[in-house]
């Protein structure tokens, strides 16, 4: 495994273990969803795989606008 992909995932595992309760405010799940969004953009960057790359972008395209609905008041 690529010093790349075990950094990738165990940033992942961090975010996944952090991942806000339904008791958390709208600011904190916005925030964590904008750090899933740079996770997922910088996996996109960094990668030499144009599908990777691509469903990197689109995932870190999704997480962002769910932080965005979260702080226009729609909660997920």
């Amino acid at each position: 495994m690529a010093d790349g992909t075990r950094s990738f995932a165990a940033e992942l595992a961090a975010l996944l273990n952090c991942r806000p309760t339904w008791q958390a405010s709208a600011e904190e799940r916005a925030a964590w969803y904008d750090r899933k969004a740079d996770l997922f953009n910088r996996a996109a960057a960094e990668t030499s795989s144009p599908d990777v790359a691509g469903e990197a972008s689109d995932l870190a395209e999704i997480a962002r606008e769910q932080a965005n609905r979260i702080r226009r008041g729609w909660s997920a």
